[in-house]
């Protein structure tokens, strides 16, 4: 089979070029870069060095992505800016074009609204597409998956997430960061049923009269505090709290798993990667102690003391894109895809829209624009 043919798409100084999801390509067995979009000269110059384009070839180097997609005709499309304002535009248009698959940094678009629009033009195209949400693909997280349905922590009744609670703590710090940590909530809890929310601003409840644009082409958000709790499918209860300054960086980044015999917490971008405690969280009056979670179980499959987390996140991020790949040649949906997408866009939504009503949100959510517009 001939190797997928891969265009990537970056926007120096405006989102850039993500966590290096144009380079991760250049390492994918049955993949290659053979195209690059960037409207800044500069970056796109950089981006040829570094993925060995000639970047003196109008075929192969674009300062137009539309451009690029006409001419390069691609098998996927890599959309890599952390800037969210042109992800749906850039993922509808190249599933007219005819892409076979998309690869998209997180967090996926702006409204739920735009995740539909997206999720319309894929079905209609066949396309594949697949969220950089690396974490999904450490060879830990799916331990923790097996341990979590395998009953070892017993019957899982809660799942508390936060975010990294720095100078971004409340709305940008759930945009941002908690797309990963109610990504994997809702694919560990199951789906969303309902949120209860609180958001607030020097200590009261925000209106919409709050609401700023937010960096990273998030479009209106506020709040410098965020209290939600979900209803899971699968029964246990989910939450997630912001608050800004509050915390220790990255020790507050992730998602603990609470379960009537024992606790998981996962620790989005770190190794170890997760945690495993052989006692209820609440079992406070004898020692347990937290064991790390390898590769191949408690304890085993563990990365060097010296283990260098960039690599390890990239090897997850490669994992990421041969899934997409994978999905492409079995016609199936991706593990991280534009359904897992849009549930956390909805669910973000659904926490401003809670906080707003000062009342609970059910699911299937009827609103799909953003709740403070």
């Amino acid at each position: 089979m001939d190797p997928f043919r891969v265009a990537v798409i970056g926007r120096t100084g405006r989102g850039d070029w993500g966590h290096a999801i144009d380079e991760v390509w250049t390492t994918v067995d049955g993949a290659g870069v053979v195209a690059a979009a960037d409207e800044s000269a500069e970056g796109l110059a950089k981006a040829a060095d570094r993925l060995s384009l000639d970047a003196s070839d109008p075929a192969v180097v674009f300062r137009d992505w539309r451009a690029m997609l006409a001419a390069a005709k691609p098998d996927i499309v890599s959309i890599c800016m952390r800037h969210i304002d042109c992800h749906a535009e850039m993922a509808i248009a190249a599933a007219e074009a005819g892409v076979r698959g998309i690869f998209m940094e997180k967090p996926f678009v702006r409204t739920p609204a735009e995740a539909d629009a997206v999720i319309a033009a894929c079905r209609k195209s066949g396309t594949k597409l697949a969220l950089a949400m690396v974490n999904r693909h450490s060879p830990t997280y799916g331990v923790v998956r097996d341990l979590v349905e395998d009953g070892r922590i017993g019957r899982l009744l809660e799942l508390r997430g936060r975010g990294k609670e720095d100078a971004r703590g409340g709305g940008e710090d759930l945009w941002v960061l908690g797309s990963h940590v109610l990504d994997m909530m809702a694919d560990l809890g199951g789906a969303p049923q309902w949120c209860q929310a609180m958001v607030t601003r020097g200590g009261r409840p925000i209106a919409k009269a709050d609401a700023a644009e937010g960096p990273e082409g998030l479009g209106l958000i506020a709040g410098d505090a965020v209290a939600a709790t979900f209803g899971l499918a699968d029964g246990p209860v989910g939450s997630f709290a912001s608050v800004r300054e509050a915390g220790l960086k990255q020790p507050n980044f992730g998602l603990t798993l609470l379960g009537t015999k024992g606790a998981i917490h996962i620790r989005p971008d770190s190794v170890p990667h997760a945690f495993f405690r052989e006692a209820p969280a609440w079992r406070v009056d004898k020692e347990v102690p937290w064991q790390p979670i390898g590769s191949e179980g408690i304890g085993a499959g563990l990365p060097a003391a010296d283990a260098d987390r960039a690599a390890e996140r990239a090897g997850w991020a490669r994992r990421a894109a041969a899934d997409l790949m994978m999905a492409i040649l079995e016609d199936r949906e991706p593990t991280a895809g534009m359904y897992a997408g849009q549930t956390t866009v909805e669910m973000t939504a659904a926490i401003f829209s809670s906080s707003l009503s000062g009342s609970r949100v059910d699911w299937p959510l009827t609103a799909r624009g953003n709740p403070l517009v």
